[in-house]
């Protein structure tokens, strides 16, 4: 008998745990906020290298977004700093629907990549997207403006 009453007060106790903590699970799960968007200047000057071996990722996301050839998309693309890259330390990953597209060059990417650390869910930026009928037609131009600053919140 003393066996049953201390399993029924060990679930009792697991019960009360489970439903204190199910606020703060169900706040973590509304924090899902979109990354900060990066100010750009239109003038898509950042070319981002390394596009040929992720060919596929390319025709993947050209699938799932139904993009043709004709000319340059524009997209929304997540910068993510990769501080356990083994090739490059500060290497900074332009992605698409959760696909490496390439990288930011190694100059550009040793500045931003502090300031990407501070926002460890990435960062946004806007870019063109080109997709080639041949993997090294396939590239990626970023607009950012220097100094980096977020996009303002409010507008006016």
């Amino acid at each position: 008998m003393g066996i049953e009453w201390l399993l029924i007060a060990a679930g009792v106790a697991i019960l009360i745990a489970l439903l204190a903590l199910r606020p703060m699970l169900q706040k973590r799960q509304g924090d899902n906020k979109p990354a900060p968007l990066l100010k750009g200047d239109g003038k898509f000057a950042f070319t981002i290298r390394g596009c040929i071996p992720f060919s596929e990722n390319f025709d993947a996301v050209r699938i799932a977004r139904r993009i043709y050839f004709v000319e340059a998309t524009l997209l929304e693309v997540l910068l993510i700093p990769e501080p356990s890259n083994i090739e490059r330390k500060l290497a900074v990953a332009v992605t698409l629907d959760s696909k490496v597209l390439g990288y930011v060059p190694t100059q550009e990417a040793g500045e931003m990549h502090k300031y990407l650390l501070a926002h460890s869910s990435g960062v946004r930026a806007m870019a063109k997207i080109y997709l080639g009928s041949r993997p090294e037609y396939n590239g990626v131009m970023l607009d950012l403006a220097k100094p980096l600053k977020l996009e303002s919140k409010w507008k006016a």
